[in-house]
């Protein structure tokens, strides 16, 4: 297992298990039908924390269809729209806004929580060729920073948003059966959370900021809580058997007819799920391996990828819940 030590600095009262404790833990599992299932590297324990934490988002006022409106007028000032958003659509405690004029231009909002999408619309990206005036990327989350700034959609503790990466919309022509060299229509800054060096991960605590031409504001995403902590006993997290098995038990039903997979990581963060918890959780990334065709030489890889709770008494909403039950309100299956 790839320890995670390097990535983030994590708090003092999480340490790891020492290889021999982890290794007889492994050594306990029971064999079961399926893949073999092997690590990259040795692997050296989950965590051994005496006590973790556990977080809480704080409660919000439900938000009106003025206050929606209001929002959505404040986000259109500062992105100079000009179209009009009269449509209004609610669906599963969300409203959202679109227009006739662009069918891009779109603010859909919780009204539960205050997580919103923001898109001023793309039709004047349709052209060919790339756009005028993009931030390099370099300036691009500063940038960026500035427009969170001004709309007030910075976190109220700045130290906790970090840049996860920079990347944008390219678009490419296909002219007589050749395709052009793609241009870059707009850069995205891609912005994630740290909560006491740890990463956070799922569908909150992420913040996408969109720049267009001139480095203007185009759009906005934003699913982010202010949260309290809650100190969790060490009684209440599971045992590196227990955590070992569910691994198992999960990769043997996603890649049940593979060959072999090769658990790449495993690394402890904290599961937000977009729903007001943020919980200690271990994401494991791993590689199924996939006999090929008859003659061929080389079989299949496929990424897997998937959270397995690290509290005996989990109460986040993990993607494996919303997958057995197809359907959430207030979102939809990724």
């Amino acid at each position: 297992m790839k320890a995670t030590r390097t990535r983030n600095a994590l708090p003092i009262t999480l340490v790891m298990l020492v290889s021999g404790a982890f290794a007889a833990a492994a050594a306990e599992r029971p064999s079961m039908a399926g893949p073999e299932i092997r690590w990259e590297t040795p692997a050296e324990g989950f965590v051994t924390a005496k006590t973790l934490t556990t977080y809480r988002a704080v409660p919000v006022s439900r938000v009106s269809d003025e206050q929606a409106r209001e929002r959505l007028d404040v986000l259109r000032e500062a992105t100079g729209t000009k179209g009009r958003f009269d449509g209004l659509k609610r669906i599963d405690g969300r409203l959202i806004f679109t227009s006739e004029e662009d069918a891009s231009s779109v603010f859909d909002i919780d009204s539960a929580t205050g997580t919103f999408l923001f898109n001023s619309g793309l039709k004047g990206y349709s052209d060919e060729g790339a756009t005028r005036g993009l931030p390099s990327l370099k300036e691009a989350p500063e940038t960026a920073r500035e427009y969170l700034a001004k709309l007030r959609y910075l976190p109220k503790n700045e130290k906790e948003l970090v840049v996860e990466r920079v990347g944008g919309l390219a678009m490419a022509a296909a002219k007589e059966g050749k395709t052009s060299e793609p241009y870059h229509k707009l850069v995205t800054v891609y912005f994630g959370r740290v909560i006491d060096g740890l990463r956070v991960q799922g569908r909150g605590s992420r913040i996408l900021v969109h720049l267009g031409e001139n480095s203007a504001l185009v759009g906005v995403i934003r699913s982010w809580a202010e949260v309290k902590p809650q100190e969790i006993d060490r009684d209440d997290v599971k045992r590196d058997d227990l955590i070992l098995r569910e691994i198992d038990r999960r990769l043997f039903r996603m890649a049940d007819r593979a060959r072999e997979v090769v658990i790449r990581e495993a690394e402890l963060v904290l599961f937000d799920d977009g729903r007001g918890v943020v919980e200690p959780a271990i994401h494991v990334v791993a590689t199924a391996r996939y006999e090929g065709p008859q003659r061929a030489k080389e079989g299949t890889e496929i990424p897997v990828d998937f959270y397995v709770p690290a509290l005996l008494r989990s109460e986040a909403y993990y993607p494996f819940i919303q997958d057995a039950e197809a359907r959430w309100p207030g979102g939809e299956k990724e």
